[in-house]
């Protein structure tokens, strides 16, 4: 692998970078296994540490959150996920009330993270509701600096499918703000079975998420959570074909062995 130089970029200088060039960003922590090649640091806070805090429509402290935001903010000034899935945008009678606890939540983060860092919410696009998309815009207008970041998981083995779920979601995230980065949340295992997705499954979706002009890039999520990738998922996750094809997707994307870059937007490592 080449030798890169890291590109340091803090504060208010990334966020303009992010938004204007088309980022992989790696959110995996398979054993021993990484993307490389290009891709982008995250931040994520999970479902299985934020639900429990906001169980029943309360608040945790705001020390609490605060030092959460903190542990799981490894990459200051990169992307902050908020992976909060009992905090949808479902129903007009919690509507209000997660409006509250959201914009709260956003509003500590901001206390203890870098100047413009951005902040978004994953899932939340794809579980808010026609006659709420102004809650959304009230939760984006508590934090401007903001993201989408949709699921584009996969439940089968049809693209088509996948492809008209992922474009239905960037309808609704274009209605309720199109000028803001959209990042879907991708997975080389199936929802629901857990299994690794076969190669070409893989490949199609990386050339679609590519090619598609609404997007800002994407985001590579697995190996997170020991309930959907147990110990004998770990083992096999750096063999099976996702990797590999990732990582020649990403030669090719941004050039990286010398071929003329597709996109710019590669972060450089050591």
């Amino acid at each position: 692998m080449l030798n890169f130089i890291r590109l340091t970029v803090v504060g208010a200088a990334i966020r303009p970078i992010l938004a204007s060039t088309f980022r992989v960003f790696d959110n995996t922590a398979y054993t021993n296994t990484s993307i490389g090649y290009g891709s982008t640091n995250i931040n994520w806070i999970p479902a299985y540490v934020c639900n429990p805090l906001t169980e029943g429509g309360v608040l945790p402290s705001a020390d609490n959150w605060k030092a959460i935001v903190l542990e799981w903010n490894i990459y200051p000034s990169y992307p902050l996920v908020l992976d909060c899935e009992e905090l949808y945008f479902t129903s007009t009678s919690t509507a209000d009330l997660n409006l509250e606890i959201m914009s709260t939540l956003q509003t500590w983060a901001a206390d203890v993270i870098p100047d413009e860092q951005i902040i978004g919410w994953y899932g939340l696009s794809g579980n808010t509701i026609s006659s709420l998309y102004d809650h959304y815009r009230s939760l984006i207008s508590n934090y401007s600096n903001h993201a989408f970041f949709p699921s584009a998981y996969t439940y089968s083995d049809s693209i088509s499918t996948w492809n008209t779920s992922l474009t239905s979601v960037v309808n609704v995230i274009n209605t309720i703000d199109d000028s803001l980065p959209i990042w879907p949340y991708t997975w080389p295992q199936y929802h629901g079975n857990y299994s690794f997705i076969p190669g070409e499954l893989w490949q199609n979706e990386l050339e679609v998420l590519a090619a598609n002009k609404n997007l800002d890039g994407f985001v590579v999520w697995g190996g997170k959570n020991h309930a959907v990738c147990n110990d004998a998922c770990q083992a096999i996750a750096g063999d099976e074909p996702w990797l590999n094809i990732t990582r020649e997707y990403l030669d090719t994307l941004y050039g990286i062995y010398g071929t003329v870059a597709q996109k710019s937007g590669a972060q450089l490592f050591n």
